[in-house]
């Protein structure tokens, strides 16, 4: 279910930045988490909680997230679509139960694309019987038609939009607002109306020969690559005139179509481009040529009608100076030759004239007129959502407005006044400190592997091949848990100031009044001062860790249950400790004494719990931590993890037991994935001090 506030008037909540970037609000820390601890059932659930087309996202998405992501202030921003995609084919989804139907009103959602389908999922989970009407074969929108099988598959979209209708939203395919069916039809059997129409119309050129036979529009030359296996005439030299995302679209699926060279040419210069880098970097990758700060001035045509070439003059600046579209050209001018100019200079919507009849009306340019504050139109109970109000965007923007959207509608049918405003108010925390951010360990971002360029454009194979799990873990550790850290309990503190000294972060902090506090916003968690303050008034906010040491009792119990000794292992929860292999090991394959507790580094397993797995009847404890310094986020793990061993080892020698009792490994991640064999040899050396042949006698 969404975790979507249905209030908007409830309390503000703070997010981190990636949370925030996100325009649904996807937890991103908790999904990247969940991951790094190798839970990828969990990372799912927070994944398509607040994501009605989550698969979709996971491979397309432009990842706002990632812009705000406080790493980046470091090294660079986790790659936390790629995540998601992993998690997403990795895990398992949460069963979808059919929504009850609470509500005496029923609602119709007229657009079957991002927004419309967004609304309908959180409708139908406030209770309200829900139809999507969608004119194509299909639900989907403009992800459906335009968006090439190469960066998604139609079973990716499809898989969600199942998830959606399986909550109990009918959709119904093939009827057409203004065609099939009116607004006044539709208000006599639903109670609110919701117009998600999109943008499905692609703009012109009014420039001399652009009426020429070859010149081609974005939208239905993509629908046609797509669908009716679109192929060029041997010959033909393709030039794309835009340079945003359905422009790199446009250029790579003509490669695709067979065309023999694609060129590209756009107002903007190269660092103004509109479309996403990565997308400009892999158009470039499949050999289309860039014309970046080039307007089209004319397309040159023959006497018989063909196309030769288009005439570009020089573009100085897109923008005036108060940021509004209004390009200044310069006097030179150039011709690029071709045959074949295709249109990718944005998306309109289609003739609305129609909905006057209905009493909606519409501005004087012909898009739809509506409330900013109440999201309606004219007409009460009619109300607008997506694309065809917010402009061209993304796919995750329109979910966003379409959820927005049925808050509005369910404010309206509780005759609640409502402020689009209000709906969704929140705070950020702030960005990372610079001297913090400089003492945090570099580690470098996994790239998505590709397929290689040759082969991409000879099909429609999906480009992104996506993490294995080693990368995915790797990746996935480079979180900083932001805010999820240290904070001090101010009534248990003596201000001794041992945290101040053993952070490696300088955290702790003595402002210039004298006041000393623990910087949580800036804490990286690695929880060395946790297990050092003598005073214990330092505690991590997010208490995952502290619930994975809380497990010790259980886990101790449950691995006596067979009458032998039994021995405890805290085991980091990263890297080899997170993989499938290590995770069968435990679950399936370790001796029933042998009690494994992993715990979100082994920086966090303080000496009083390996004391405490003694006073639960332990009779060894290994700790097992990672060699892989280079791929760990703390710093001095193994050094501050063997020291409290060794501590914990001299008390026991201090009560009569044996030091051997206890002990510190690094292990490899081959050595994790064989972890039998390490365990093994720890059991063979206690049993050996326990006979009195080995350690101090």
């Amino acid at each position: 279910m969404s975790n979507i506030k249905y209030d908007v008037f409830s309390d503000v909540p703070q997010y981190v930045p990636c949370q925030a970037g996100c325009p649904v609000h996807t937890d991103v820390q908790e999904y990247v988490r969940q991951i790094s601890l190798g839970n990828y059932d969990k990372a799912v659930e927070a994944i398509v909680a607040p994501n009605p087309l989550a698969s979709v996202c996971g491979m397309i998405c432009a990842h706002p997230c990632e812009d705000e992501c406080r790493r980046k202030d470091v090294d660079e921003a986790i790659a936390i679509r790629a995540l998601k995609r992993f998690a997403l084919e990795n895990g398992k989804w949460p069963e979808v139960k059919k929504a009850a139907v609470t509500r005496p009103e029923k609602v119709a959602i007229v657009g079957g694309g991002p927004a419309g389908l967004a609304a309908a999922r959180y409708l139908a989970e406030m209770g309200f019987a829900v139809t999507v009407f969608e004119r194509e074969a299909e639900a989907g929108g403009a992800i459906a038609n335009y968006i090439p099988q190469y960066r998604l598959p139609m079973e990716v979209l499809r898989r969600d939009i199942s998830r959606i209708a399986a909550l109990g939203v009918e959709i119904r395919t093939g009827l057409e607002l203004g065609k099939n069916i009116s607004v006044a039809e539709l208000a006599n059997e639903y109670q609110a109306i919701i117009l998600a129409l999109g943008l499905p119309a692609s703009r012109t050129l009014s420039v001399p020969g652009a009426d020429a036979r070859d010149v081609m529009l974005a939208l239905p030359f993509l629908r046609s690559a797509k669908y009716e296996n679109f192929k060029f005439e041997p010959g033909r030299h393709v030039l794309v005139i835009g340079g945003g995302n359905v422009a790199m679209d446009v250029a790579r699926s003509a490669l695709r179509c067979g065309a023999e060279s694609v060129k590209l040419a756009c107002l903007e210069c190269s660092s103004e481009m509109p479309a996403s880098p990565w997308e400009r970097e892999e158009a470039l990758e499949e050999g289309v040529i860039m014309n970046p700060a080039w307007g089209p001035k004319r397309i040159l045509v023959d006497d018989a009608g063909r196309i030769t070439g288009m005439e570009l003059q020089e573009v100085v600046s897109v923008f005036d100076e108060q940021k509004r579209f209004n390009p200044k050209y310069g006097q030179e001018t150039k011709v690029i030759e071709c045959n074949v100019v295709i249109l990718a200079i944005g998306q309109t919507n289609d003739d609305l004239s129609y909905l006057t009849r209905d009493g909606i009306e519409l501005t004087e340019r012909g898009t739809l007129k509506f409330d900013r504050r109440t999201l309606q139109t004219s007409r009460p109970g009619v109300f607008a959502a997506g694309e065809i109000v917010t402009g061209p965007g993304l796919a995750v923007d329109a979910m966003a407005n379409g959820q927005k959207v049925a808050l509005a509608v369910r404010h309206y049918l509780d005759n609640i006044p409502f402020d689009a405003e209000l709906a969704d108010r929140y705070t950020v925390l702030k960005q990372l400190n610079p001297d913090t951010a400089e003492k945090v360990k570099r580690l470098d971002r996994k790239a998505v592997p590709l397929l290689d360029a040759k082969r991409r454009v000879q099909g429609n194979e999906t480009v992104e091949i996506g993490y294995d799990e080693r990368t995915a873990l790797c990746e996935s550790r480079r979180c900083m848990d932001c805010a999820a850290g240290a904070e001090c309990m101010d009534e248990l503190c003596a201000v001794c100031l041992t945290c101040l000294r053993i952070c490696p972060y300088g955290v702790p902090h003595i402002d210039e009044n004298g006041i000393f506090t623990i910087r949580n916003e800036e804490c990286q968690a690695c929880g060395l001062c946790v297990g050092i303050c003598p005073a214990t008034a330092i505690r991590f906010r997010n208490h995952y860790a502290q619930h994975a040491l809380d497990r010790l009792e259980e886990a101790v119990a449950l691995a006596g249950q067979g009458g032998e000794p039994v021995t405890v292992v805290f085991c980091c929860s990263y890297g080899a400790f997170a993989e499938r292999a290590f995770l069968d090991y435990v679950n399936q394959k370790k001796p029933q004494n042998l009690a494994i507790v992993r715990v979100p580094c082994v920086a966090k397993v303080e000496i009083a719990n390996i004391l405490k797995a003694f006073d639960c009847g332990a009779e060894a404890v290994l700790v097992a931590g990672c060699e892989e310094e280079e791929e760990c986020t703390y710093f001095d793990v193994a050094k501050w993890a063997a020291k409290r061993a060794v501590r914990a080892g001299e008390i026991l020698a201090e009560i009569g037991l044996e030091k051997e009792r206890v002990k510190y490994v690094s292990l490899t991640p081959d050595e994790v994935r064989n972890f039998a064999a390490a365990a093994d040899s720890f059991l063979t050396e206690v049993a050996a001090a326990l006979a009195g042949q080995g350690g101090e006698e």
